[in-house]
C-alpha cells in the first residue's frame, strides 16, 4: 500500500531455504508473490533503520542500518548500507558494510565495500570487490563472537 514499487518486485533475492539454489541466483518474482507466509524481510532503499535488527529467517537490505543484525542470510543489496555488528549463517554482500562480520558462508560481490573484521568459514570474493579490515578463518563463526566483542573492547580502551 505504501510502497513505492510493486509487491512482487524482489531482485535477485534468494532464499536459505531453497537448498537448490545459490545465493546469488535469481528468484522468479512469482514464488512469493501475494504469499502470506513468506519467510524474509525487507528493508526498502528508502528506510534508514537506525537499532538492532533480528529475525529467525531472512533479511534482504536495500536501504541503510545503523545497528546489529542478526538473522539467518543476509543480503545486503547494491547501494545499500550496514554499519553495526552482523551474524548470519550466509551472507551476500553487493552494497557496504563496516562492523564485525560472524558468518559461516560469506560472499562479496564486485560492487561490494567492506570495513569489516569478518570471523568465517567459507569466503568468495568476486574481482573488483573493496575489502579493508580482516579475513579471520573459524570453525565456528558465532562461537567467535566473544573472542571479537572482546577484542573491540580492547583496542578502544588502549
Amino acid at each position: 500500500m505504501f510502497n513505492k514499487k510493486s509487491d512482487t518486485d524482489y531482485g535477485s533475492y534468494t532464499p536459505s531455504d531453497t537448498s537448490h539454489a545459490s545465493a546469488t541466483a535469481a528468484l522468479a518474482p512469482s514464488v512469493y508473490a501475494n504469499t502470506a507466509d513468506a519467510n524474509y524481510s525487507i528493508i526498502n532503499e528508502w528506510l534508514v533503520m537506525r537499532g538492532d535488527l533480528e529475525s529467525e529467517a531472512d533479511i534482504l537490505v536495500k536501504g541503510k542500518i545503523y545497528g546489529n543484525v542478526k538473522c539467518k542470510m543476509l543480503i545486503v543489496d547494491t547501494g545499500a548500507l550496514i554499519e553495526g555488528g552482523i551474524e548470519a549463517d550466509e551472507v551476500v554482500v553487493r552494497g557496504a558494510t563496516k562492523g564485525i562480520m560472524l558468518t559461516k558462508k560469506v560472499r562479496f560481490e564486485k560492487t561490494a565495500e567492506v570495513d569489516s573484521e569478518i570471523h568465517h568459514q567459507t569466503f568468495s570474493a568476486e574481482e573488483g570487490a573493496r575489502i579493508r579490515g580482516a579475513l579471520k578463518f573459524s570453525d565456528d563463526p558465532h562461537g567467535s563472537k566473544v573472542r571479537a566483542l572482546k577484542g573491540v573492547a580492547t583496542e578502544s580502551t588502549h
